[in-house]
């Protein structure tokens, strides 16, 4: 089986993402909405509360990739998963946003982001 011919970087959401929240019962929550900073070219993507509300664990990356993003996907252990798929627009660096989702009313959840997974992209020029 053919594998990606870089590594995957894993990044802690608080090295990629601005605009998170902290509190006592939870960090790294998305109010309203927060900055993703690419770490292979800096381009920067805002992500609104619905990105992540309609993400719904589809994926844009085709299934060989999406696989061996699978295999690095830590586990969350108490809340819902939830994954959001992209490439960045600039360096094309598939990425991975693993977040938790968490219901806490019939109309309104609560999201936090874990980590990013960021394949290769291309080089700068």
């Amino acid at each position: 089986m053919k594998t990606l011919s870089a590594p995957i970087d894993h990044y802690e959401a608080s090295a990629v993402f601005y605009g998170l929240l902290a509190g006592e019962d939870y960090r790294n929550r998305v109010a309203g909405s927060c900055i993703y900073c690419c770490p292979r070219c800096r381009h920067r993507i805002r992500f609104r509360w619905r990105s992540f509300y309609q993400a719904d664990g589809r994926s844009c990356f085709k299934r060989k990739l999406r696989r061996v993003f699978d295999d690095m996907t830590p586990p969350l252990s108490t809340k819902e998963q939830g994954i959001l798929d992209f490439f960045c627009p600039t360096c094309s660096a598939p990425t991975r946003i693993i977040f938790s989702a968490e219901d806490y009313s019939k109309i309104a959840y609560h999201f936090d982001i874990y980590a990013a997974l960021v394949g290769a992209g291309k080089p700068p020029k």
